[in-house]
């Protein structure tokens, strides 16, 4: 049986699809574990409908907590022996049960697949090769497959049996990156990994655009970037990471975490000590290897760190934010 956990908040206008979409699966051995985040709109009300309409559903309710508490909470009471994430505003097609499990085998305890991305009224489907994954081409996911960025915990077929072995959880203190930390540390556990070209999972991108670009407080943001940066580090060591290409990935994965932080930094509360003390824990490798800049400003600033000009760096940051909040209040103004 597949466990189908699905975290539900205010999501009343596109959860209907979602289930539905669940429901009219070709495969038929599956539970659907809904858990209602504390919504404040109708979803508990459509978590419960359904429960009471098809057997294999179950409704739960919890205080608000974030998603991650909510797919903690699904597999803390799944049953399966396997696991699939779906998002409540996102849906999937009849098929997608159906494919995952057919790439099953005695020794794959992961099966990874990709999406078709909506948004404005455009669909977009991701193209990559299937592969076949082990500790001796473990790579190759970072080289064809860009598992720098398909990090999220949907689209995906997990063993329950390594999440109850090893414990799994999402890191519920992890505002963003939780979901790279728990596919990461499964895969580290899993002996072989199937990557599947299917796309049978829709993605709607226009809701999520704003929590990825959502700026979350300082420690936070650091806790996110030593999570990442430390499996990271596990698996270039681990699986001797040598090929330029997933190193630069890899890099580049951890580098987007230091951003975060540098733009915390400079868009949130923090007076200057904890600046420049933070500056200076950082590890910047992996971000000046990692990412790449496209402006003469960019330029400058990645020379400063890698120079460690820390005062200097912090001083240019300040002025071109004040810059940048003046020019944004003069365009109000000027409406």
């Amino acid at each position: 049986m597949i466990s189908i956990i699905v975290p539900v908040y205010n999501s009343q206008t596109v959860l209907e699809r979602c289930v539905e979409s669940i429901i009219r699966q070709s495969f038929s051995d599956w539970e659907l574990l809904l858990v209602n985040d504390g919504s404040t709109d109708s979803s508990a009300d459509i978590c419960d409908y359904y429960a009471s309409k098809d057997s294999r559903i179950r409704s739960f309710h919890k205080e608000n907590g974030g998603v991650s508490t909510a797919r903690n909470y699904g597999l803390e009471n799944m049953q399966g022996k396997w696991i699939t994430f779906i998002d409540s505003d996102d849906w999937v097609n009849e098929y997608y049960l159906e494919r995952l499990f057919s790439h099953v085998g005695d020794t794959v305890d992961l099966v990874v697949s990709y999406a078709v991305v909506c948004g404005n009224g455009m669909e977009r489907k991701e193209v990559y090769p299937s592969n076949r994954i082990n500790r001796d081409n473990f790579e190759l996911m970072f080289i064809e497959n860009d598992m720098n960025w398909h990090t999220s915990p949907w689209s995906k077929l997990y063993r329950a049996e390594i999440v109850r072995k090893n414990n799994l959880r999402f890191c519920e203190g992890m505002h963003i990156g939780e979901d790279a930390l728990f596919l990461y540390t499964f895969m580290m556990a899993s002996r072989n990994i199937y990557i599947s070209s299917n796309t049978d999972y829709y993605y709607n991108a226009y809701m999520k655009n704003s929590l990825t670009k959502r700026m979350n407080s300082l420690s936070s943001e650091l806790l996110s970037y030593r999570n990442i940066q430390d499996i990271v580090c596990r698996i270039i060591q681990d699986y001797r990471i040598q090929n330029s290409k997933a190193k630069f990935a890899l890099n580049w994965l951890v580098g987007s975490y230091v951003r975060r932080v540098l733009n915390s930094l400079y868009h949130t509360e923090v007076d200057s000590e904890t600046r420049i003390r933070t500056l200076k824990d950082l590890d910047f490798s992996a971000y000046l290897r990692g990412i790449v800049p496209d402006t003469f400003s960019q330029r400058v600033l990645h020379l400063l760190l890698r120079m460690r000009c820390w005062k200097l760096y912090d001083l240019i940051r300040c002025f071109t934010v004040k810059i940048k909040e003046s020019h944004k209040l003069n365009l109000i103004l000027q409406k």
